[in-house]
């Protein structure tokens, strides 16, 4: 399957075993010099691999160590030193190897090397095939505060080879399934019963409708002023859990958490038709997915304060009312107290 992104200028492959469409891709732009970012594991399981894929090409290998950690403002330095000290140019491109922080950090520093070279995503993980690689966000945690500093950029070419999920274990898995899950909150009830049932799931579907959704509510709203903010369901308490949990629980999980207490909050407002956050709950243990997470509030609206999602003092929540809709609603402090005690408390 492939999707053309004409808004932006780019394609995304998906498929299976697929490294000859890769290496075609990059034989067509063989004059330029090629840096991959990716980190240590992702390398020592493919190393042979990306070797093989590279053949005939001039390439550099930069490797991080595995972990949000590694979204760093020193790797990000680490790694614009050695694009200068190897002569890059804006011929040249990056290709970001292995799931979404390898992303988020090889998608900021093309933006920002020479004013923007060319950036190419290879993504190894559930999350990062049906998340981080397409939409243009990227950036680095800052402050311990999650992709505080960052850009909008898109890549040229986005190759998901689906293969490489064969290599995750479940935990990792359900990383990227949370985030499915809410993508079928948003828009997609079909979706949602297929993932609640399923045990042996269709990759190629799953991706192909993700990145569908996903790119429907980014087109026409690349710098999340609109629709695009949709995509923030779960997030502002998701991004708040996985602070606190000190990266212990993964993106995915800690999203997953924040959209079952949005939607719990939403039924006792009554902002929601019926109590459908019971289905989230049961689909997630369904999966082995985490569905709380013990925090203080005062604590989580400390680290909120700094959300990117802020203006003049009120921040934009994203509130499903059935599985497939959700709504947006501006607020102040006081009522995000209110929805994260209503979220938290059964």
């Amino acid at each position: 399957m492939e999707i053309l992104v004409k808004e932006n200028s780019y394609k995304i492959d998906i498929d299976y075993k697929s490294d000859d469409k890769l290496k075609d891709f990059l034989r067509g732009r063989s004059e330029s010099k090629f840096l991959i970012i990716t980190d240590e594991n992702v390398f020592s399981l493919y190393e042979d691999r990306i070797k093989s894929i590279m053949k005939g090409l001039e390439y550099f290998i930069f490797k991080i160590t595995p972990g949000e950690e590694s979204k760093s403002i020193e790797n990000f330095v680490e790694i614009n030193k050695f694009l200068v000290e190897n002569n890059f140019n804006r011929g040249d491109a990056i290709i970001a190897f292995g799931g979404g922080v390898v992303g988020d950090l090889g998608g900021y520093v093309a933006a920002s090397y020479l004013r923007g070279i060319d950036f190419l995503a290879v993504p190894t993980t559930l999350l990062s095939m049906i998340d981080s690689s397409v939409g243009g966000k990227n950036g680095i945690n800052f402050m311990n505060l999650k992709n505080q500093v960052g850009s909008f950029y898109f890549p040229k070419y986005v190759h998901i080879d689906y293969s490489f999920l064969e290599t995750l274990d479940e935990r990792n898995i359900n990383n990227g399934l949370a985030e499915i899950f809410k993508y079928s909150v948003l828009k997609d009830r079909e979706l949602f019963e297929y993932l609640k049932s399923a045990d042996d799931l269709d990759y190629e579907m799953i991706i192909y409708k993700s990145l569908n959704i996903k790119l429907d509510f980014v087109r026409d709203d690349e710098r999340d002023r609109g629709k695009r903010q949709k995509l923030n369901l779960g997030h502002t308490i998701g991004h708040g859990i996985e602070s606190l949990s000190n990266y212990q629980l993964n993106h995915g999980e800690s999203i997953g958490i924040g959209t079952i207490y949005m939607a719990r909050a939403a039924y006792k407002l009554g902002l929601a038709e019926d109590d459908f956050y019971k289905d989230l709950i049961e689909a997630f243990e369904n999966h082995n997915l985490p569905i709380s997470y013990d925090f203080d509030t005062d604590e989580i609206l400390e680290v909120l304060k700094h959300d990117k999602k802020i203006k003049n003092n009120r921040i934009n929540v994203i509130i499903p009312t059935k599985i497939g809709e959700v709504m947006s609603k501006k607020i102040d402090f006081d009522e995000l107290r209110e929805i994260i005690e209503l979220g938290k408390n059964n």
